[in-house]
């Protein structure tokens, strides 16, 4: 069965989807195809861990940045705090 014959029988949205594809789009899928399907699933749930540790590293970074302005912020204002108590001067 020649190329032509085999995507008459494809449906019509995958005709279009793959009229659309440009040439380097084209390689990457004929590269994905040639690899053992093991290893594309294995590819595509290293890309998906990855994204879910991103997103817990990027949550954590502000948490301790936020933690660590609170601080501050809570270390100034107890300072005023004390020097109110102690009459020192309002500053």
């Amino acid at each position: 069965m020649s190329a032509p014959t085999k995507l008459i029988e494809l449906p019509h949205d995958a005709r279009e989807w793959l009229a659309t594809l440009r040439e380097d789009e084209l390689e990457t899928l004929k590269a994905v195809v040639e690899l053992p399907a093991e290893d594309v699933r294995d590819g595509f749930k290293l890309v998906r861990d990855l994204r879910t540790v991103g997103r817990f590293m990027r949550l954590l970074i502000l948490s301790i940045l936020a933690v660590f302005v609170a601080a501050v912020s809570l270390y100034e204002n107890l300072l005023k705090v004390l020097g109110w108590f102690k009459g020192g001067p309002a500053s």
